[in-house]
């Protein structure tokens, strides 16, 4: 490796970082649960998300301190969605569209991405994708009481052979779903049936 380095610098040192710069990353599948779970909810809660603070691109591909590549994400709402109604899901409610009628939910939870970061950091021989994300949350009874509000917080780094789509979409699923457990249980959401 060492004379390879010396005998063609550039080369080598382009051979070494080909596993970096992905610029947008492809939309996170909604988990195979989310319709099952929906189906076997008890109540519903009406659920909005605002990415607006979040707009733009997403987090950089990195040498080493250096940003090269800026990384952008799709539908950041859908999957936020996608992650709160798994783990609504199994707390025995359904997440609906805010436009159902307040005597059909048993809440209303208006959820705002405060930050969403996804980089990778190519160093010589080793890529670190990481992703951290921020959901603050505010959960109301159906005639607009306020009843809690929470942050939930996901902070993912690992360390990968590649820094490509797969790998930074890995960072992002992982912090969305720490994210996502973190804000339903400090929720503190009641049984489906005694939130009736």
């Amino acid at each position: 490796m060492v004379r390879l380095l010396k005998k063609y610098p550039t080369s080598a040192l382009l051979l070494l970082l080909s596993g970096c710069f992905p610029a947008d990353l492809p939309q996170i599948e909604a988990p195979p649960a989310v319709s099952r779970l929906h189906d076997l909810a008890d109540a519903s809660i009406g659920l909005s998300v605002n990415t607006t603070p979040v707009a733009g691109h997403r987090g950089y591909q990195y040498l080493t301190a250096i940003p090269v590549t800026r990384i952008y994400t799709p539908d950041l709402a859908q999957e936020v969605t996608d992650q709160l109604k798994v783990q609504g899901g199994l707390k025995g409610y359904r997440m609906v569209e805010p436009t159902t009628p307040s005597d059909q939910v048993a809440f209303n939870l208006e959820v705002t991405v405060q930050d969403l970061t996804v980089s990778g950091y190519c160093y010589l021989l080793v890529r670190r994708p990481h992703s951290d994300v921020v959901l603050n949350a505010t959960l109301r009874s159906p005639d607009g009481a306020l009843v809690r509000e929470c942050t939930g917080v996901g902070d993912v780094t690992y360390t990968a052979k590649f820094a490509f789509s797969e790998q930074l979409n890995e960072a992002r699923r992982s912090a969305l779903t720490q994210a996502a457990v973190a804000l339903v249980e400090c929720l503190a959401l009641p049984k489906p049936r005694q939130a009736r």
